[in-house]
């Protein structure tokens, strides 16, 4: 069930919502016990036949963390779970002859192991049955994420606080969804039928169709996971909830370094922590104890530099592209994430001049296009007709059927001029720059929020379901 669809604009959400408020009169527990009926029926609506999955999976992680708990042998126990929940992950992901992946298995299950490595020492206590449903379970996270850090988030489930609708949450938690909704509805919806035809019929392309396709995705996916991403911050704040940033307006980023640091970065998060650093400091430590120099000298040498940069960068993209399936199209995807972030980290260890920031916002973005088109092409030989097209090899004509260049060149750069110049909706909701936009409950912002309501719920009648819920 999609958070832009009708049914949970007009069911779900005011049932939730209704519930929680009688239940949080009745106590802590029972506005608890409500949230986690809720999330289960979300997910048993939108994918039944793994609720008994959902079920087992958060069941058997909670009875880990109670035997891990003040257990002798609390990291074997935590190996042995993370080992079981990767097991499951790939069984469903690569393994199965049945493709049908169960919906959101990739987020609550890293969330998971990431509570599972938090208490691994054994020195922590575990949480509660129902904060720790709430935390794996939680239905704004639970298809697509964000991957949810236990340290940041159990203290909020089991805190002292009650569980009721606050005015001011509720108030800002819906300004996030509704800005959400439009970007999902008006923008990112609108560009389907663009991208599946040029995605669809890649042989051909000249010159303007292949760029329309090419830019056309870039900014679908760009609005989609923004848009998905606001929502569940905001459906999250309604509850009194604070989720993590999963989305920082990546296409300005000035670097791949810093466009990772921005795109998912509840993911890129959790593979820096659990990943990327200890097998760095793996490496390090085994050539310290090799008597091998480990400095920015060292690093700067091809054999430093491919053991302390290149071995856990291509490690941590490999587990990126295998994140998303098990298809050449996201293993090459990684590897050009690869080979640009390990030239990003070359141009930094050898000083090379700094860029001026809107040529390397230019140079990144069209870098991160080119993988996109990888990433999206239903072969490897799809995506080279795309990326053929748009080095003209098809011919440079600017227009084909289907295409009207002025009007469709104006839908673009219109686009692009929100993604360049548009505020975070963080920055509009809870204060930044410019002030003169920042959300405040006034009557100007509850018309301009109603309106924006009501055009996100007419636009949302034909809307599918977000593109992350494929991974």
């Amino acid at each position: 069930m999609s958070f832009s669809g009708l049914p949970f604009l007009l069911g779900f959400l005011p049932l939730a919502a209704c519930g929680f408020a009688v239940a949080g009169r009745l106590g802590n527990a029972a506005a608890k016990g409500w949230l986690i009926a809720m999330s289960l029926l979300f997910y048993g609506i939108a994918a039944p036949a793994f609720v008994p999955l959902l079920a087992a999976s958060v069941a058997g992680n909670f009875l880990l963390l109670q035997r891990i708990h003040g257990s002798a042998s609390a990291g074997r126990w935590a190996a042995f779970g993370i080992s079981a929940n990767l097991a499951v992950l790939g069984w469903f992901k690569y393994l199965t002859p049945d493709p049908v992946t169960p919906l959101g298995l990739s987020f609550f299950t890293f969330t998971q192991i990431g509570c599972l490595l938090h208490h691994a020492g054994g020195d922590t206590k575990p949480p509660r049955a129902a904060d720790y449903a709430l935390f794996a379970a939680f239905f704004p996270g639970l298809t697509a994420g964000p991957i949810l850090n236990p340290h940041d988030m159990l203290p909020q489930y089991g805190g002292g606080r009650r569980w009721r609708f606050d005015a001011e949450d509720l108030a800002a938690g819906l300004g996030f969804f509704i800005i959400g909704l439009l970007k999902k509805t008006v923008l990112a919806d609108l560009l389907a039928n663009v991208v599946a035809r040029g995605f669809g019929a890649p042989d051909h392309l000249t010159l303007f169709p292949a760029w329309q396709a090419a830019c056309s995705y870039s900014l679908q996916l760009y609005f989609d996971f923004s848009g998905y991403s606001d929502m569940a911050v905001g459906l999250a704040l309604m509850f009194g909830l604070r989720f993590p940033d999963n989305f920082d307006q990546p296409y300005r980023a000035s670097s791949v370094i810093e466009y990772w640091q921005r795109w998912h970065m509840s993911l890129t998060r959790f593979l820096m922590t659990h990943v990327h650093a200890p097998l760095t400091l793996s490496v390090l430590r085994w050539r310290r104890n090799h008597a091998l120099p480990i400095g920015a000298a060292a690093q700067q040498t091809a054999a430093g530099f491919a053991w302390m940069i290149a071995l856990p960068i291509g490690a941590t993209m490999a587990l990126v592209a295998l994140w998303h399936g098990a298809a050449w199209t996201f293993l090459v995807f990684g590897a050009l994430h690869t080979a640009f972030l390990l030239v990003n980290h070359l141009w930094r260890l050898h000083r090379m001049p700094a860029v001026p920031r809107p040529f390397g916002i230019g140079l990144t973005y069209l870098c991160v296009l080119a993988a996109s088109v990888v990433f999206r092409a239903d072969s490897l030989s799809g995506a080279g007709s795309v990326l053929a097209g748009m080095a003209g090899w098809h011919g440079v004509a600017l227009a084909s059927e289907g295409i009207r260049l002025a009007g469709d060149v104006c839908s673009l750069a219109m686009l692009y001029a929100i993604v360049w110049g548009a505020p975070t909706t963080r920055q509009i909701m809870q204060g930044g720059p410019p002030r003169r936009l920042a959300w405040r409950p006034s009557p100007r912002w509850a018309v301009a929020m109603g309106c924006a309501a009501t055009i996100g719920l007419l636009a949302a009648g034909g809307t599918g379901e977000f593109l992350y819920f494929r991974f």
